[in-house]
């Protein structure tokens, strides 16, 4: 998995070696301008990989920007994909949102079962759920009302 992003990286180092040469700047030069070693000029210029900020360093040494130097589409496949529990929250993150931020359900005080219910969860998922509205209240975009031992979740005026 390591050489995935290989051809990339050679190709970013060749923009900048064609760049750094068309100014007529050597690897020392560079390295004088950024506080980078020679050596880890010429690795980047191999491709061999590098930090970002050592990327931005060189790239305003050569005044490119690095937009340019990615003038090319990557493919941006992930190598792995996500767990269905990850997915899950995502979706579950998606439309809590949305109840939140782009409709008048809030309103109205509303606990966590009904949230469940208006969002076809599942009711064990309560605790999550609680989690999910607490946040929302750190946020300030709800707030609660405290009855006993329930909380109703309302849009915060």
């Amino acid at each position: 998995m390591r050489h995935i992003n290989r051809d990339i990286l050679i190709g970013i180092g060749a923009k900048l070696r064609a760049r750094r040469e068309a100014l007529s700047f050597s690897q020392n030069d560079i390295a004088n301008m950024t506080g980078l070693t020679v050596n880890t000029v010429s690795a980047l210029e191999k491709g061999k990989g590098s930090t970002l900020n050592n990327f931005l360093l060189i790239c305003r040494a050569l005044k490119i920007q690095p937009k340019d130097v990615f003038a090319n589409d990557i493919d941006l496949t992930p190598l792995y994909t996500l767990p269905p529990s990850t997915k899950h929250r995502i979706d579950i993150t998606k439309k809590l949102d949305e109840l939140v931020n782009n409709s008048d359900f809030f309103q109205t005080p509303k606990r966590v079962a009904e949230v469940i219910e208006k969002l076809e969860s599942d009711k064990s998922e309560s605790n999550k759920f609680s989690v999910y509205l607490t946040a929302y209240c750190k946020e300030g975009e709800l707030e609660y009302i405290k009855e006993g031992n329930i909380k109703r979740y309302v849009k915060k005026k």
